[in-house]
């Protein structure tokens, strides 16, 4: 009627995508997984976890959990970590909750912290009713 079965730990595989150096998109990348970006992308990525490359080139927006950047980043970032590695040039907008950097990166942008803060910021508006 019991089994041990229910104790095992089930092990989740990811699979990861890679975009080599010798690769060149231009579009929209939308995965499940990871992505790890060697090659050069013109569009916006959003997918699981993103890693940048030192190689890499991505002029975009990223959505993701987890963007590594190594490489060259244009664009917005949207991710609960982002994590900028010493070999990155990066311009543009980092959106995001938890930050880990390493010297040596250079870096034109604007750092915010939290994900919904252009939520909060914008007024909501409220109903008028009528009394009668």
């Amino acid at each position: 009627m019991f089994s041990r079965d229910s104790d095992k730990t089930t092990k989740v595989t990811t699979s990861s995508s890679v975009i080599g150096v010798e690769m060149q998109i231009n579009g929209n990348i939308k995965c499940s997984g990871n992505l790890v970006l060697k090659g050069k992308v013109k569009g916006n990525i959003e997918c699981d976890h993103i890693s940048i490359s030192s190689e890499g080139f991505l002029k975009g927006n990223i959505k993701s959990l987890n963007t590594t950047i190594g490489g060259d980043f244009e664009g917005d970032v949207f991710a609960d970590t982002l994590a900028i590695e010493s070999t990155a040039k990066i311009k543009g907008n980092l959106h995001y909750n938890n930050l880990k950097a390493q010297g040596g990166a250079t870096l034109d942008v604007q750092l915010i912290k939290g994900l919904d803060n252009e939520i909060k910021e914008k007024p909501q508006k409220q109903k008028k009713t009528k009394k009668g």
